[in-house]
């Protein structure tokens, strides 16, 4: 039952994929046909910009990945001594096993262990969780900057619309680079801004 609902559901998703592409193309087509109509007072500018470009490599993110590197290196560093210490102590506790130990020392070792594995676990998991949240919203940020900048540059450019999501596009209406470029100066000038603050 189940086999023959999933298979019944694979042609209307692509079906709603196709309907899709076909209402923004069509979309884009009346735009277009706005701009070059004689209601229009001006013809409509269109553009179109690589976010997930432009996120991969504005300064601005590698600043925000530097500043969590610096943040959360000596936590993972950490860990990293806590993982060595319970692997010394396994050792240990491998040896003690093996020799004719007292058994009250062979189970003090063992509660050691198991308290030191606790211990790290606990520890790992509030590192992973910190370090996740503090990446979301150093993503966050990084994106409302890319987002911002899209806009500023839209204004100086006076482009009337900006689309981000587009199946291939001339150099001429790509305006990346131009964004990558202001988010440059905009990092520079906020660094500038910065060093005279403090001096």
């Amino acid at each position: 039952m189940l086999d023959k609902i999933q298979i019944l559901q694979r042609p209307f998703g692509a079906l709603r994929q196709s309907i899709l592409v076909i209402m923004w193309l069509s979309y884009v087509s009346v735009l277009l046909l706005m701009s070059q109509t004689s209601f229009a007072k001006d013809p409509i500018s269109v553009a179109v910009v690589n976010v997930t470009f432009l996120m991969e490599n504005a300064p601005q993110s590698e600043v925000a990945s530097n500043r969590l590197k610096s943040r959360f290196s000596p936590q993972e560093k950490k860990l990293a001594a806590d993982l060595e210490g319970i692997s010394k102590l396994e050792d240990e506790l491998s040896k003690v096993k093996s020799s004719n130990v007292d058994i009250s020392i062979k189970r003090k070792k063992e509660r050691e262990l198991r308290s030191l594995k606790r211990l790290r676990s606990r520890s790992l998991l509030d590192f992973r969780e910190e370090l996740r949240f503090a990446r979301d919203t150093a993503l966050d940020a990084v994106q409302k900057e890319v987002f911002k900048a899209i806009d500023e540059v839209r204004v100086l450019q006076r482009i009337d619309i900006v689309l981000q999501d587009y199946i291939s596009a001339s150099d001429g209406v790509d305006i990346t680079p131009l964004v990558l470029e202001y988010l440059k100066k905009k990092l520079q000038e906020n660094s500038k801004l910065k060093t005279e603050t403090t001096q």
